[in-house]
């Protein structure tokens, strides 16, 4: 889990990009969007990596079609936000806030999402891949289709979550503070060392993303 930096910015330290264009030239290139108000804003179809967005207000803006490696999202307001088709591999959710959020058809992979909310969130046909989802928010969220898989729900609230036609494997349910109504049904049983040899391709997948990112970049 992130500790939570105590020293805060002051406001006159913030980056607060004046125009859209200036937002999305900031997120790639990594700067310190900390606390910075990014609401409404269109940042779609963003490719990058490692960006900075802790406790930024991303509410109602657009991040959709999209692929984030190793975002810093520690306590981001993604509130209303449209997340849907995008990708995000690794990095740190831990408080962020997806309420009533659209990430359907969206992919969250070996993220720490750590009481992150998801309440009332659309996650219609989502991924969830090796997440640590310990003690979070999926009241009224609706999970129809997705897929779980090597997902941590300690603690965890589906209170009135929708998990029609959902599946999982590797979650035991036992330990979340509030289980689905109607557990996911499981994934077709393989092997375990089948799971190992699908992480070696992602792991080799992102390392190829991320390698194209930076020459794109360098260009």
């Amino acid at each position: 889990m992130t500790h939570e930096i105590k020293i805060e910015k002051k406001a006159s330290e913030v980056v607060q990009p004046k125009s859209v264009e200036e937002a999305r030239q900031a997120v790639r290139n990594k700067l310190d969007l900390s606390g910075a108000d990014l609401r409404d804003m269109a940042l779609d179809n963003l490719n990058t990596v490692g960006s900075i967005l802790r406790k930024t207000d991303l509410s109602n803006a657009d991040l959709s079609h999209g692929l984030l490696v190793n975002p810093n999202l520690y306590r981001a307001s993604l509130h209303a936000a449209a997340v849907n088709n995008t990708v995000i591999i690794g990095g740190d959710l831990v408080k962020t806030s997806f309420k009533d959020a659209n990430l359907s058809d969206s992919a969250i992979v070996g993220s720490d999402a750590e009481k992150a909310n998801f309440e009332g969130a659309n996650l219609r046909n989502v991924g969830l891949v090796s997440l640590n989802l310990q003690d979070a928010n999926f009241t009224r969220a609706n999970l129809t289709n997705a897929r779980l898989a090597a997902v941590n729900v300690s603690g965890a609230d589906f209170s009135g979550a929708n998990t029609t036609g959902s599946r999982a494997y590797n979650v035991d349910w036992s330990k979340a503070k509030v289980p689905p109504a109607i557990l996911p049904a499981p994934l077709v049983n393989i092997p375990t060392w089948t799971w190992f040899v699908l992480a070696g391709s992602l792991l080799g997948t992102v390392a190829l993303i991320i390698y194209a990112l930076f020459k794109k970049n360098s260009e």
